[in-house]
């Protein structure tokens, strides 16, 4: 008995320990992974179609002098130029006008000519003009006169009725300015259709009761806005 178990023991001495033996080799699906990131890490990165377009476009805009003919049909186009010499009595005309609501009360002007009914908020510098009777207190001054700037070629013009339009009034509705600092109001454009309806002879305006009066040159004309959209923030 004492012999077999010495045998035994023998044996177990004799066998090789298993704690030295190598790691399992990786499986052939663990290969072909590592092989597939490999190949993915070796090959160039591929532009996308409209990356690469805007590549091409903005390398020819460098490269393109600014007065070729492809030039100027790559170069963005601003709004046309307000062609105040083409103005006439009793015709009309597309204008665009910048504005913040606040202009609602802010501009004004004084002169004791009339058009059309329409009028300044002045008379003189130092006299409101009356208020017509059976004339409603709120119509959003549409016989009310104002001085305003086209967009984006800053033409001066007088206009009436611009914010009894139904966009502008919603506009001045939600968006009212009292309590707001000027500066701190979107800026936005209009483009109305004016029928011109006559021009100043005599006439002063200002921009803000914090400014003075002043005289503009020339005799300016006087549209009545017929219909206007709301087409942009201006900047």
């Amino acid at each position: 008995m004492a012999t077999a178990e010495g045998n035994i023991e023998t044996k177990r001495r004799e066998r090789p320990e298993r704690s030295g033996q190598s790691k399992k080799k990786p499986t052939k699906d663990r290969e072909r992974s590592r092989r597939a990131r490999a190949r993915d890490d070796d090959e160039p990165p591929v532009l996308s179609g409209r990356l690469l377009i805007g590549l091409i476009v903005l390398a020819a805009t460098a490269v393109i002098p600014m007065w070729t003919p492809l030039a100027k049909v790559l170069e963005p186009k601003g709004p046309e130029p307000t062609r105040v010499e083409s103005f006439t009595m009793g015709g009309t005309a597309t204008v665009r006008i910048t504005l913040v609501t606040a202009d609602f009360n802010l501009l004004a002007c004084a002169s004791e000519q009339s058009f059309d009914g329409a009028h300044c908020a002045y008379k003189t510098t130092s006299q409101a003009w009356p208020r017509e009777p059976g004339k409603p207190h709120d119509d959003n001054k549409l016989d009310i006169i104002q001085p305003y700037r086209t967009w984006f070629d800053n033409k001066l013009l007088f206009v009436t009725g611009l914010w009894a339009q139904p966009e502008v009034a919603f506009r001045l509705h939600r968006e009212p300015p009292q309590g707001i600092q000027p500066d701190k109001l979107a800026r936005f454009a209009v483009e109305c259709e004016l029928k011109f309806i006559g021009r100043f002879e005599q006439v002063k305006l200002r921009w803000s009761p914090q400014h003075s009066w002043s005289e503009p040159d020339g005799p300016p004309w006087v549209g009545r806005a017929e219909s206007c959209k709301i087409i942009e923030e201006s900047r």
